[in-house]
């Protein structure tokens, strides 16, 4: 999280956090007193889908798409569907940073974990116009924010003067949508289907809550001071987008596409912020904000091939394109920003991502019984403060089904060396480890 104080406090030597991704920057709370606030976001930034089968095979799915689950990954796969399913996915995340800086050894290393809902969905399919048909609803978490931070950031002045200082942030809230699918087999060969995209704050759906506070002590022109920041904020985010895709069936090879198109979201932003100093006689000074900011998110695309030599095998590859340089924030007074450097957008954008997603699956069957293993490898970067952050990992799951219900369970290590972290500071790397952990239950009727 990165909160900046007045300018005096600046040059004190405050301590100044930020986070590695954003989805609000620059929000000024009074002329001379701007703060800067960051939301880090727990979980990969990058738009993929979910459920513990993809998941296992390393989210190589594009190609695939023939669960429930397939809204999220390419809409067109649902045809596949023979009859009515219900999914439910639950997912737990752990989030491992240590830092890495000679000048700040006392930054130490920090953990988070979070759990819930990832995913539920119902699908229906039938027959219209000797065309078959699936129509879906289906609620996905996009974006995990729950984080913890709680560490010390001690500032050399210069002149002999110093600033220590003592942070605990706090932040939990998710973004998700409730996505509407439909998809048609054109021909035999061809499936094409659309997903309405509604990021609202259904019952706290797509809304974040932080606390931040600080407490240090100091030394300027030899003499000594106390500041103390304590910030409460409320967030909810809006905005609808569309995904389309495509499937070709073509006997043991099946390749898709799917494009979510850009849109701009909407922040609505209340806080309060209460600073207490030394400077000020122990008088605590109060300011607050109540505005609404503009975030211009990126489209993405992406490929995917599947080939299956046997009913017992699958193989799958995927390509994902996304237009980062295009994820810009324009705060209430119309002023464009970098989301994560916060920088303005006339300093540079973020860099283009492209992931690879390679994963396979083998089906040990026996009557009516399933017991699948899967695994799967991947490249999956984020755009970081001055460079793409290269992140990669891999995945292993299985599961059970039986009749109409099948239960998969999938592990997914990520790991990324010399990131941007939550202090992105000049001589401050991360080394960020992600675990997560989903399962996934499947009912058909």
């Amino acid at each position: 999280m990165r909160f900046t104080t007045k300018e005096d406090r600046r040059k004190r030597g405050a301590c100044v956090l930020t986070a590695a991704f954003t989805l609000a920057a620059a929000l000024s709370f009074s002329p001379g007193d701007a703060r800067a606030a960051q939301v880090e976001i727990a979980s990969s930034l990058n738009p993929v889908g979910s459920g513990a089968r993809a998941a296992g095979m390393g989210g190589a799915f594009i190609g695939v798409a023939d669960d429930a689950t397939a809204a999220s990954w390419n809409p067109a796969g649902l045809v596949q569907l023979e009859k009515p399913e219900f999914s439910f996915v639950y997912g737990y995340l752990d989030r491992e940073q240590s830092y890495d800086s000679a000048l700040h050894p006392e930054l130490g290393s920090q953990s988070m974990d979070a759990n819930g809902i990832n995913y539920a969905s119902f699908a229906y399919p039938f027959t219209l116009a000797k065309k078959n048909m699936v129509v879906s609803l289906n609620y996905q978490r996009l974006f995990d924010l729950n984080k913890t931070l709680k560490t010390k950031f001690n500032s050399n002045l210069g002149g002999g003067d110093s600033f220590n200082d003592n942070v605990n942030f706090h932040q939990k809230g998710y973004l998700s949508t409730l996505t509407p699918a439909f998809a048609i087999q054109v021909i035999p060969e061809l499936y094409l289907g659309v997903a309405v995209n509604i990021w609202d704050d259904f019952m706290g759906t797509s809304s974040w809550e932080s606390h931040y506070n600080s407490s240090g002590a100091g030394t300027a022109g030899g003499l000594g001071f106390t500041d103390a920041l304590s910030n409460h904020d409320k967030y909810s985010f809006s905005g609808l987008n569309v995904t389309t895709g495509f499937l070709v069936n073509l006997n043991k090879v099946s390749i898709g596409g799917v494009f979510k198109s850009p849109f701009s979201g909407k922040i609505k932003h209340t806080g309060t912020s209460t600073d207490t100093s030394s400077f000020t006689g122990g008088t605590p000074v109060v300011t607050s904000v109540n505005q609404t900011d503009t975030l211009d998110m990126p489209m993405s695309a992406g490929i995917g091939f599947a080939y299956r030599p046997s009913d017992s095998w699958l193989f799958s590859l995927d390509g994902y394109w996304t237009q980062w340089s295009q994820y810009v924030q324009t705060d209430a007074a119309g002023n464009r920003t970098n989301p994560v450097s916060t920088n303005p957008i006339s300093q540079g954008r973020l860099k283009d991502t492209y992931q690879v997603r390679m994963g396979g699956e083998y089906l040990i069957m026996s009557g009516k019984s399933v017991i699948p293993l899967r695994a799967g490898v991947f490249y999956d970067p984020e755009p970081g403060a001055h460079k793409v952050d290269n992140y990669y990992g891999g995945s292993v799951g299985s599961g059970y089904t039986w009749e109409n219900y099948s239960f998969d369970l999938a592990y997914q290590y990520r790991r990324g060396n010399h990131v941007t972290g939550d202090i992105p500071l000049d001589g401050v790397s991360s080394d960020i480890t992600q675990h997560t952990v989903l399962s996934s239950l499947i009912y058909r009727f």
